[in-house]
């Protein structure tokens, strides 16, 4: 049925312009006067069509070998079913049209809406099929997704994460970039900003296996989940911070997770590691994960779960660009990085590294 289905939304794409006054070409006759005047019926089986283009079986069926995690396959299926629904829309705008339902106008303005969502489609579908390696074709399906499926039925999450740092010479925090460098001493806090309301946990991983847990901590008082919108400060209370000690000396990182629901073995995982235990299950696939790791062909794991860590871990999640803004086009925030979860996905993982000096 989804084949079927989905061969109607290349088929049929309006063809009124937003400044037609009139039908398209090869009315059916008819008798049918609307206002005061006839309107030659339409064609529903002929008006709505896309250059003769039929892809077979949708992007579900778009060759994708080298698809390897659940959220790939929902992202695949909502577009589909968004496709789906924009044929559906097309052929009861047309028969609506053709019953006097909806002006000459009207009829030509929503057409032409739908006419340029659709148009999209090809083009998105052949990046998608035509991906030769996982970087590639997760951006292709990420455009695709964010393409044709409406916001309102996205799952998606945006964060912005900033790591204010106030050097022993400095009179003040700044946000920092990554790699720059902090001599022991540094006062450090973090700001994050989630599009929704997150799950959000900080840690770093000491050369000797441990894992020390910035966040959540009960010292802290703030409690998951973060709500969405402005900076929060952790630690949030005013004069308190991170200080980086005399240990550990060299490339330190942060590990970032942010998950729009609790992880739950993440969480026992966490408890554990508090408690001095060396890190196992999704902590050490976590623990895993390298900025550089796309590079050398590493993909995201499946999910984030209390079995063995995979071999190849890379960060989760796609970078947004320093121009974007989720507020409607105000100017961003400082932010040490930002990233937004990939097409379907719930959880962002990334790494902040930065250079410790004595």
């Amino acid at each position: 049925m989804r084949r079927s289905v989905f061969v109607a939304a290349l088929s049929f794409v309006p063809v009124l312009t937003a400044g037609a006054c009139g039908p398209s070409p090869d009315p059916k006759p008819s008798g049918m006067r609307c206002a005061g005047e006839d309107r030659p019926q339409l064609n529903c089986e002929s008006e709505f069509k896309y250059e003769g283009r039929k892809i077979e079986g949708g992007f579900s069926l778009a060759g994708l070998g080298g698809a390897n995690a659940k959220t790939d396959e929902t992202a695949l299926r909502a577009i589909d079913k968004e496709t789906e629904q924009y044929a559906a829309q097309s052929r009861r705008l047309c028969d609506e049209y053709n019953k006097c339902v909806i002006e000459k106008e009207a009829y030509a303005t929503r057409s032409e809406n739908l006419r340029r969502r659709m148009s999209k489609v090809p083009e998105l579908y052949d990046a998608v099929k035509g991906a030769t390696d996982d970087e590639s074709r997760r951006k292709a399906l990420g455009k695709a997704y964010r393409t044709l499926v409406p916001d309102e039925a996205r799952r998606e999450l945006a964060f912005d994460f900033s790591v204010d740092a106030q050097k022993p010479s400095d009179g003040s925090a700044r946000p920092i970039a990554a790699g720059e460098k902090l001599p022991t001493g540094t006062k450090v806090a973090f700001i994050v900003r989630p599009s929704k309301a997150a799950y959000v946990y900080l840690f770093q991983k000491s050369p000797d296996g441990k894992v020390n847990v910035l966040f959540p901590d009960t010292r802290i008082g703030t409690k998951n989940p973060l709500p969405a919108g402005s900076g929060l400060r952790l630690p949030p209370a005013a004069g308190a911070s991170f200080k980086l000690n005399d240990k550990d000396v060299g490339t330190e990182r942060v590990y970032v997770v942010a998950s729009l629901e609790p992880m739950t073995s993440l969480e026992g995982a966490i408890a554990k590691a508090a408690g001095g235990a060396t890190p196992a299950g999704a902590m050490a696939s976590v623990t895993e994960a390298q900025p550089e790791a796309a590079a050398r062909g590493c993909t995201r794991a499946l999910e984030l779960d209390e079995g063995p860590a995979p071999k190849c871990f890379r960060s989760r999640g796609f970078e947004l660009d320093e121009g974007s803004s989720e507020s409607g086009g105000a100017a961003p925030q400082p932010a040490s990085f930002r990233a937004r979860t990939e097409a379907a996905d719930s959880v962002i993982v990334q790494v902040f590294a930065f250079e410790h000096t004595r």
